[in-house]
């Protein structure tokens, strides 16, 4: 589970596009969603537009960076953890959540 969590995280840091896609379709299931707020991403095209669409925002134009996950925890059917996005520059805390995963 703790790899699951780790994948989970670094896929919103990857930058080669085509390692991005293999990674999107080793998590999700065809029809697997991504909900945040308004945002409902349904489907690896649009798994990967909303990870890329992240990745462009977050890491290459503010320059944040994804930290491996923590308080990882294994439930029945579902891998609970929080992320954090930082500052590459000071290390500030930028913005932070709670992903499920359902396995």
């Amino acid at each position: 589970m703790d790899e699951l969590a780790r994948r989970s995280v670094r896929v919103w840091n990857e930058t080669d596009p085509q390692a991005r896609r293999e990674t999107i379709e080793a998590l999700w299931a065809a029809g697997g969603r991504h909900l945040m707020g308004a945002n409902d991403a349904t489907g690896y095209d649009a798994l990967e537009a909303r990870v890329t669409a992240s990745h462009e925002r977050s890491v290459v134009q503010s320059g944040n960076t994804f930290r491996p996950p923590t308080a990882i925890q294994a439930l029945p059917g579902v891998v609970k953890f929080r992320w954090d996005m930082a500052k590459r520059a000071s290390g500030e805390i930028a913005a932070s959540g709670r992903f499920s995963h359902a396995r």
